[in-house]
């Protein structure tokens, strides 16, 4: 369904937001500027939050800013070698030397390093460019590094203090489910059910979220059973979680070929769910006509 402007929910602001640092319009002279600046002026900032950088996306906007050139500004701060740090902007920075562009407009401001940090963090989450473990580490090094609680954490970053608070659980999980939550193969509401098991027996419950597909919901009655004592050894596996027999899949299997597409059909006493999978918008549109009537 086509969504218009109107449907969209506007996000709210983060803390001290990225508005007052970043300037729509030349100055005419009085206050800030920013200025067209050689990118081998410029060096990455050693305390940017965000670790990774996927290779095809920096590709596509390098694409885009060669042909519509860079809009926004870079954010730095001066260095005493006369060279700048990137404090916002890092991500465009990286397109712009794929693009082969030479010189980048920025601007130049007068922080420390506790704000420059914040600043770089709140640009991530403003883009949502952060996985969680990112953003948990982020909030682990305001508070260790430079003193801050979790309420005030919140307040600078714009969230709920408890939003923050269940972020740094995360760091409490085995290196190996944190790879897992970095990866996109566990999401956070998945991973925070964890934190309290033990090691092994949160390694074995992930792999079976992951394996058999389970929503948060499900994630939370599995642990739940674990630790009531509840789950049998079989409950780890699909066949004895969600039917698996030849009733049900042959009803799956009549679905798929109604649909035209991959259907799976999860059955727990006679209750569950049906999963449609599509790979494009071609797919989607082909399954929506043959369910209703669409124009």
């Amino acid at each position: 369904m086509a969504t218009t402007s109107e449907d969209k929910k506007p996000r709210k602001a983060l803390g001290k937001g990225l508005g007052a640092l970043i300037p729509t319009t030349k100055s005419d002279g009085e206050g800030k500027t920013f200025f067209s600046c050689d990118v081998g002026r410029i060096r990455a900032n050693r305390d940017q939050p965000r670790k990774s950088f996927a290779q095809e996306a920096l590709e596509e906007l390098a694409a885009s800013i060669k042909q519509s050139g860079l809009i926004q500004p870079l954010v730095v701060r001066q260095l005493d070698d006369g060279k700048y740090e990137l404090i916002a902007g890092e991500r465009r920075w990286r397109a712009c030397q794929l693009a082969g562009i030479k010189e980048v407009p920025v601007v130049v401001k007068d922080l420390s390093d506790d704000d420059a940090f914040v600043v770089a963090l709140i640009e991530n989450i403003q883009r949502e460019d952060l996985n969680p473990l990112e953003e948990a580490q982020a909030y682990r090094r305001l508070v260790d590094e430079f003193s801050h609680t979790q309420q005030s954490v919140a307040e600078r970053v714009g969230k709920s203090r408890s939003a923050v608070a269940n972020s740094l659980r995360l760091l409490n999980l085995s290196p190996k489910i944190q790879d897992m939550v970095a990866d996109g193969q566990l999401s956070a509401g998945h991973a925070r059910n964890l934190v309290s098991m033990k090691e092994e027996e949160a390694l074995e419950l992930a792999d079976v979220m992951v394996k058999h597909g389970f929503s948060v919901r499900e994630a939370e009655e599995l642990v739940r059973e674990t630790k009531n004592g509840t789950k049998t050894k079989k409950s780890s596996s699909k066949s004895s979680r969600y039917r698996d027999d030849a009733n049900v899949r042959d009803i799956a299997e009549k679905l798929q070929e109604a649909l035209g597409t991959k259907v799976t059909l999860k059955d727990l006493r006679g209750k569950g769910r049906i999963e449609i999978h599509y790979d494009d918008y071609d797919v989607l549109q082909a399954v929506l006509e043959r369910i209703i009537d669409v124009e």
